[in-house]
């Protein structure tokens, strides 16, 4: 009787089997040895630099609201007739020539500035309000220069420039009340910005429409006007200052009046 083929299969050798580690060597195999390996890994040639990741990200709406608070208080006040001979809005000395600095870098560019980063934080709504009010700065600082010939264009006709800017303010009088009405369920701080703001638009709009053919009481909705600008102003203030009020660096906190979400 022929002895069971197990011896024979004992006999034959394992098949070598094998990793590789980080430095290059061969760990040990099936039979017991650790035979080293000439490979060794590629080196990179090119230094790689990790990215910085940044875990938070700051809140950009103080800026927004405070470089629109402090363009707003300006203006508002000189077309309240504030600083001007018989304070009256509509004289030989312009208004707002002296505020032409303020209403391009903190009404315009700053608030730009913050509407971008509103959208980096993903606030559509603070990208939108920023972004469009910084353009309304910018637009508005336009009428400042003589040498852009916007009311020389018409001619000598004041009733037909003043119309043409009764209608670009009461856009905007529009548009200010359509982000009320998105901003309901904000805060009863950001709700009193946009009410006063359309009260102003809609005030320094009739002034602007009345402005030839009733002097006076078109003199009187422009300072009322300036009037509102004011007070939204110190609304904005308000609202941005709050923002400021962290933790870490004070006691203080400016409640907004948060509105109950049903």
């Amino acid at each position: 009787m022929s002895e069971p083929q197990s011896s024979a299969t004992a006999s034959q050798e394992a098949p070598e089997t094998a990793t590789w580690d980080l430095a290059g060597e061969k760990t040990e195999n099936g039979n017991g040895t650790t035979p080293v390996s000439t490979r060794r890994p590629q080196q990179s040639t090119v230094s790689q630099v990790t990215a910085p990741v940044f875990t938070k990200l700051g809140n950009p709406g103080p800026l927004g609201l405070l470089s629109f608070a402090i363009t707003t208080f300006v203006v508002g006040l000189l077309e309240c007739g504030a600083g001007l001979p018989h304070s009256d809005p509509d004289g030989n000395v312009g208004p707002n020539q002296a505020s032409f600095g303020i209403v391009v870098f903190m009404g315009g560019t700053a608030q730009i500035l913050a509407g971008l980063m509103q959208f980096r934080v993903g606030n559509t709504f603070g990208t939108t309000v920023h972004c469009a009010y910084g353009a309304f700065w910018l637009s508005f600082g336009m009428f400042m220069l003589p040498y852009l010939g916007i009311e020389a264009a018409y001619n000598g006709d004041k009733r037909a420039y003043t119309f043409a800017i009764g209608i670009y303010l009461i856009m905007w009088c529009f548009l200010t009340v359509l982000f009320f009405i998105a901003a309901l369920r904000t805060n009863i701080a950001i709700l009193s910005v946009f009410f006063f703001l359309i009260l102003a638009f809609l005030f320094l709009s009739l002034a602007e429409f009345t402005a030839t053919e009733h002097a006076t009481a078109s003199r009187n909705l422009n300072k009322a006007g300036g009037a509102f600008a004011v007070i939204c102003a110190f609304c904005a203030s308000y609202a941005g200052g709050s923002g400021l009020m962290l933790p870490e660096t004070t006691w203080v906190r400016f409640p907004l009046g948060e509105i109950s979400r049903v």
